[in-house]
């Protein structure tokens, strides 16, 4: 749902009712949040006042009532109080449903999206004209996120994602104050936005920017226009910048450095930016960031005995389980420590570059290239390259790598003189490398000389142990990074964080609880302060839709013939699937953009139905 609310088909409203009046705090502050409620004749519109309950319903006594019967006469309540919106369904025959899970009670975030009963509803921020200043909820940014970079890859474009807060206190615990909440100055945000940029609030002082199709220039620009001296009243804005192609290889660490990047803004330097080159020296592991629970003991005994050798090494694992902490902690542990660890993203940089990424080249070697360069393996002489998603490496540069690995020697682009440097080679991957070889799009000579050690990272899941005390770390991070003082969580928060699956591995976990602590308002995490992904583990198990009402409103039992249909719904979908993932040799990303769906939809689905690599 994009924008102010439309109505459906056939509707014969154009704009939605509304109902109720503007909440204005005691000090003129305007907080004007609705919730928008679709049904077959249009869309309907009640706002939620400051510690007033709104009810929704079929008829009186619900304030907003919306003659349509799958709702139960009193349906919900829904109630603004400081800056936390929660929703309580009422007893309701077909339920209130958030994230695919009925729910009683829930926290709701400006821009998400939920259904009362069969019918659609979105939670809006309005701006002071009473339009819909178009935020989308965190879950359905992600999603979006997840879209334009499989575009981006897809297409070779760039883009951009921002975020954008209000210049705050650093002192310790100290919340976002009232004018720098996000209803003070989004506008003046969406003003300077096109239609097709998307916003999410990341807590109270935050908000995060899509910029699709967008540039580094262009970027920089948006980003210094909106963090420039405000015209009228109002706080001062600072942005955090992560490009696409750049250093990130994932969506999840494409959010994490733009998040890290506003954290390190200042009014002084309001514009922070991540590093925009495919390589730079790995120094983003923190003390002690490596957690020896009982499934990385035997792995961690086996890195350090590799650790003092010369020969290449393979770290194989799902995205986001630590493979560069990995690295960096085989080039501590060896003889190389005191030189330099250069990370690579393969996955970042464009295909006729690499080559020349790798082994530098000569002044007017191409287009562009005014003056020589040494590329990684001359920065790293002596010390450890580190070859981030070697998987997707094209196979020209694949030559000349192995030829690096065989001989120690190398030409820059536009020369032809010999080079010879002492590098050690880490290489790390979430692909089936062996199944690329297959393929023929990965050398197998290049395998066999990289695979001499395989470290394969488990996934999160697998290393339940290890949640809590990262779960502590993260906490402690994200107050030093958020100006907070979260003293810890709540046991039915931990019990929700050991039910999800964490397809995202630790730098998800990590990303969702630095959320958790930004939009939490007491010493202890609550449930409600997590992600709704996270705080609905068993929606994979339910309809996504919510249940199918009966005519009469309520839900009916579904007959045999429905459960016979939706099984073989299910089967043609698993074997569609199974069918990409095979003729791929199970790259997601490559099965993902044959299905023309989100890496992370095919996850989803890949769990929902239990498809697993055999």
């Amino acid at each position: 749902m994009h924008g102010p609310p439309h109505p459906v088909s056939g509707a014969t409203q154009t704009e939605p009712v509304t109902h109720g009046a503007d909440s204005t705090l005691a000090d003129g502050y305007e907080q004007r949040v609705a919730v928008v409620v679709h049904h077959e004749h249009g869309a309907e519109m009640g706002l939620l006042k400051p510690d007033v309950p709104l009810t929704i319903g079929r008829a009186e006594p619900s304030e907003l009532c919306i003659k349509d019967r799958r709702l139960s006469r009193v349906h919900a309540r829904f109630l603004l109080s400081g800056h936390r919106i929660t929703v309580e369904d009422l007893g309701s025959t077909n339920g209130t449903w958030l994230a695919g899970q009925r729910i009683e009670k829930a926290e709701l975030e400006l821009g998400d999206e939920f259904r009362l009963g069969g019918l659609p509803a979105q939670l809006h921020a309005l701006g002071r004209s009473g339009k819909s200043l178009r935020l989308e909820g965190d879950e359905r940014f992600r999603h979006l996120v997840d879209e334009e970079a499989l575009r981006a890859r897809q297409f070779h474009r760039p883009f951009a994602l921002l975020v954008v807060r209000a210049a705050r206190s650093r002192k310790e615990g100290a919340p976002a104050s009232l004018a720098a909440h996000v209803h003070r100055w989004l506008e003046r945000v969406q003003g300077e936005l096109r239609s097709v940029d998307r916003l999410a609030p990341y807590g109270a002082d935050s908000v995060q920017i899509l910029l699709p199709e967008t540039g580094p220039e262009e970027a920089m620009r948006i980003a210094h226009t909106l963090t420039a001296e405000p015209r009228n009243p109002g706080p001062r804005l600072v942005a955090g910048v992560s490009l696409y192609p750049g250093a990130a290889a994932t969506v999840e660490e494409l959010i994490e450095q733009a998040r890290a990047a506003a954290n390190r803004a200042t009014p002084e330097q309001p514009v922070e930016v991540t590093s925009t080159a495919p390589w730079f020296d790995s120094g983003t592991v923190t003390e002690g960031a490596l957690v020896s629970g009982a499934a990385m003991r035997e792995l961690l005994v086996l890195a350090r005995q590799v650790s003092a050798s010369r020969v290449p090494v393979i770290l194989q694992g799902e995205t986001g389980t630590g493979k560069e902490v990995m690295a960096r902690f085989l080039h501590d542990q060896g003889p190389r420590r005191s030189g330099r660890l250069v990370r690579v993203n393969c996955g970042a940089i464009p295909r006729e570059l690499v080559e020349s990424t790798l082994f530098g080249h000569e002044r007017g070697a191409f287009t562009g290239a005014e003056q020589s360069r040494k590329g990684v393996f001359e920065e790293a002489d002596g010390g450890t390259v580190f070859l981030d998603e070697i998987g997707e490496m094209p196979l020209a540069a694949q030559v000349a790598l192995l030829r690096v690995l065989e001989t120690g020697s190398f030409q820059r682009v536009g020369s032809s003189r010999e080079l010879s440097v002492d590098v050690r080679v880490i290489a790390a991957t979430h692909r089936d490398l062996e199944g690329m070889v297959a393929a023929g799009s990965f050398r197998e000579d290049l395998y066999y000389r990289l695979n001499t050690i395989i470290l394969p990272i488990p996934p999160l899941r697998e290393r339940v142990d290890e949640l809590e005390p990262l779960v502590h770390r993260f906490i402690r991070l994200a107050n030093e990074g958020n100006g907070r003082d979260v003293r810890g969580l709540e046991s039915a928060t931990l019990e929700l964080l050991r039910a999800y699956s964490w397809p995202g591995n630790v730098r998800e976990l990590k990303n969702a609880i630095e959320r958790a602590v930004v939009v939490a308002s007491g010493a202890l995490l609550a449930p409600g302060d997590l992600p709704a992904r996270v705080r609905a583990p068993r929606a994979a198990e339910l309809p996504v839709s919510g249940p199918a009402p009966a005519e009469g409103g309520a839900a009916s039992p579904r007959p045999d013939g429905a459960v016979q249909a939706r099984q073989r719904v299910r089967g043609y979908e698993t074997r569609i699937l199974q069918e990409a993932l095979v003729s791929t040799n199970w790259n997601r990303s490559e099965a993902a953009k044959r299905l023309g769906i989100p890496v992370r939809t095919l996850s989803y689905r890949m769990k929902v139905l239990g498809l697993k690599k055999p």
